[in-house]
C-alpha cells in the first residue's frame, strides 16, 4: 500500500506509459527531464487533490480511505515537499525544457483548469464526465512530451508571451482579456495535435478513464446492499472494458502500423486484467483493488520489449 498512500502509483504508471508510447510510436530520444518533469507534475497534483479532499470533506476520519487518512495525517510534511517539487519543475521548466515542451505543459495546466471546473459540477455517485476529462488529461500530460518535438505548433508559449507584453500599460485588461483568449486557443490547438497526431493517446486516455471509473463503480458496490446495484457495477464495467478490448483489436488489425500495435496489445492485457480484477473483486479488500488497479497498467510493459523488435512483429503478422 506504501506507493499508493504516497501517491507514487501515479508518477510511476505515468513515466512507464511515457516509454510505452515513445517506443510504440517510433520515437527514438526523450530528454530525461521530460520524464522527472512528469512524475513531479503528476504527484504534486495528486496530493494536492487528496489534501483537499480531506480539508474539504469534514467527515469522521475513520469513514475516510487509508490513502485520505494518509494525508490528513501527514499533509503538513507533505504540502512543503510539493511546494518543492512544484519550484524545481517551474525552473527546469523555464530554464531546462525547449519552448515546445514547456508549451505541452502550460497547456497541461489549462487542462487540470478544465477538470477542477468539471469536478465542481459533475457530484455524481460516480463522476463519468470527471472521469473523462481526469483520463484524458492524464493521457495529454503523458503524450504531449513525446509528439510536441517533432511537430510544429500553431500557437507556442512564447507567442503567448509577445502578445501579453505587445500592448501598453493603459491597455493591461485588454491584454489580459486577449492573454486568456490566447492561452485557451493555445491550450486546444495544442490538444488537438497530441490527439490528432495517433489513435494511441486516445486508447490509452479510454484505458486510464475505466481504470478511474472502475475503482469508483467498486466503492459505489460496496456501499451498497443491494444485490442488484452491485450486480449492474459488475456488468457495467465489465461491458466497458469489452469495448475497450474490442477496440484495440480494431485498431490493430486495420489502422495502426506494425510498430503501433504492441500498445494495443498492452492495452488489451490490462483491460483483461482489470476483467478479472472486476469479476473477482470480492475476494480484496477495496484498498488491495485499487493497488491492483494500477498494477494492472504496468504488468504488460513486458510485451513492448516482446514485440517492439521488428522480426517478431514480421513473424507474428505473416500469419
Amino acid at each position: 500500500m506504501l506507493p499508493n498512500l504516497l501517491s507514487l502509483d501515479a508518477p510511476l504508471v505515468a513515466v512507464v506509459w511515457m516509454w510505452i508510447l515513445a517506443k510504440s510510436m517510433r520515437v527514438v530520444y526523450v530528454d530525461n527531464h521530460a520524464y522527472w518533469l512528469l512524475a513531479g507534475a503528476v504527484w504534486s497534483i495528486y496530493v494536492l487533490d487528496r489534501i483537499l479532499d480531506v480539508r474539504r470533506d469534514q467527515g469522521p476520519v475513520e469513514e475516510m480511505s487509508a490513502r485520505h487518512r494518509f494525508h490528513w495525517k501527514y499533509w503538513k510534511i507533505l504540502l512543503p515537499i510539493v511546494i518543492g517539487v512544484v519550484i524545481y519543475c517551474g525552473y527546469s521548466a523555464f530554464n531546462i525544457a525547449s519552448a515546445a515542451l514547456l508549451t505541452a505543459g502550460v497547456s497541461g495546466v489549462g487542462m487540470v483548469f478544465i477538470y477542477i471546473l468539471a469536478r465542481n459540477f459533475d457530484k455524481g455517485e460516480v463522476a463519468y464526465a470527471k472521469n473523462f476529462i481526469a483520463a484524458m488529461t492524464f493521457s495529454f500530460g503523458v503524450a504531449a512530451p513525446i509528439v510536441v518535438e517533432s511537430v510544429q505548433l500553431e500557437k507556442g508559449i512564447y507567442d503567448l508571451w509577445f502578445h501579453f507584453t505587445s500592448h501598453s500599460d493603459a491597455d493591461f485588461f485588454l491584454a489580459l482579456r486577449h492573454g486568456i483568449a490566447n492561452f485557451f486557443l493555445m491550450t486546444v490547438s495544442t490538444l488537438g495535435i497530441v490527439f490528432a497526431s495517433s489513435a494511441l493517446p486516445f486508447l490509452f486516455g479510454l484505458l486510464c478513464f475505466l481504470n478511474i471509473t472502475a475503482i469508483d463503480l467498486w466503492e459505489k458496490s460496496r456501499r451498497s446492499s443491494l444485490d442488484e446495484e452491485k450486480e449492474a457495477c459488475e456488468t457495467l464495467l465489465a461491458t466497458g472494458l469489452l469495448i475497450l478490448a474490442a477496440y484495440a483489436v480494431y485498431l490493430a488489425a486495420y489502422k495502426l502500423s506494425e510498430y503501433e500495435r504492441p500498445l494495443c496489445y498492452v492495452v488489451m492485457v490490462a483491460t483483461a486484467l482489470l476483467y478479472l480484477i472486476n469479476k473477482y473483486r470480492s475476494n480484496f479488500y477495496l484498498d488491495a483493488q485499487r493497488v491492483l488497479a494500477d498494477l494492472a497498467m504496468i504488468l504488460p510493459l513486458p510485451l513492448i520489449w516482446i514485440f517492439s523488435e521488428s522480426d517478431t512483429l514480421s513473424f507474428l503478422w505473416s500469419f
